[in-house]
């Protein structure tokens, strides 16, 4: 479970026409829906333990840094394409997309430390600790590049850093619906709404989340920190929309658009009909989309 959270914001005060009336009543509905829906998925991983991070039956472990990471390979051939999932999500996240784009490519899934398989980590879970266990599991199972990272959300964060700083090594990045750096910042002087979880529901995410969530301004802080390599080709997958778009929606559009322009030469696509999970909403066109880049 990854996070952009909206809220319907007024900043003045006005006269209501009785179609502002209406439009706010529905709004509200809207807002009261997704809030509803968000709580009804975290009590679900509550209950359960962790149902979003169970790790797929044929998986296999490693030792990294002295514990046990889990992690999938799909597969064959090049190119190589690592999967990094949201913030509360475990490698199956992508059990529905990886064995299709496997048809093209090596795939590798993993769950990070905390995270269905794998053990939790002791100190800091920023950008920098994602690559070294990213790194160290690579070299425990062997499958060698050039690599293309995908990273979905928070997870795209993490791609963009490793990216930066092993250039030589990767040659493409995929960002699904990926938090850009700044987007806290715009979002709280925006006053748009919820730029982050509220600190009461992270204690309900998996242990590795949590760790994460703790350390996102170090993550953001390590990303920005590095330039982007050159000669990567990269590709932005952004959510839908909506018809009548809240502040944050019509902020994070702008943010995404905003991504696609730091990468020269990047291709932008944007879903018709998905929300933050476009490889589970709009799957067959996730897919293809995919395919056609590592292809072409």
């Amino acid at each position: 479970m990854s996070y952009v959270l909206s809220a319907e914001t007024t900043g003045h005060e006005r006269d209501f026409s009785s179609h502002d009336v209406a439009r706010a009543i529905r709004a509200a509905q809207r807002s009261a829906h997704r809030i509803l829906l968000s709580l009804a998925v975290i009590a679900v991983i509550a209950l359960n333990a962790g149902s979003c991070t169970t790790t797929p039956g044929d998986s296999a472990s490693v030792i990294v840094d002295g514990r046990s990471v889990a992690y999938r390979v799909l597969g064959s051939g090049e190119p190589v394409v690592v999967m990094l999932s949201g913030l509360g999500d475990g490698m199956d996240s992508f059990e529905d997309v990886a064995p299709d784009i496997a048809k093209v490519a090596t795939v590798i899934i993993y769950d990070r430390a905390g995270y269905g398989g794998s053990a939790a980590a002791a100190g800091p879970r920023d950008a920098e600790a994602i690559d070294g266990e990213l790194s160290g599991l690579l070299a425990q199972i062997g499958v060698r590049g050039p690599y293309v990272l995908l990273g979905h959300s928070v997870g795209g964060l993490y791609a963009e850093y490793i990216a930066a700083k092993h250039g030589d090594q990767v040659t493409g990045l995929i960002l699904e619906e990926s938090r850009p750096a700044d987007f806290s910042r715009r979002c709280e002087a925006a006053q748009a709404g919820w730029c982050t979880p509220p600190t009461l529901l992270t204690w309900l995410m998996p242990r590795g989340a949590q760790d994460e969530f703790g350390a996102l301004a170090a993550t953001i802080a390590q990303v920005e920190s590095v330039r982007s390599a050159s000669g990567q080709r990269v590709m932005i997958l952004s959510r839908s929309v909506p018809d009548e778009p809240t502040a944050i929606d019509a902020l994070w559009a702008q943010a995404q658009t905003d991504l696609a322009a730091r990468y020269d030469g990047s291709q932008h696509l944007i879903a018709a009909h998905a929300g933050h999970y476009v490889h589970h909403d709009e799957r067959a066109w996730f897919v293809a989309s995919i395919t056609k880049f590592l292809t072409r």
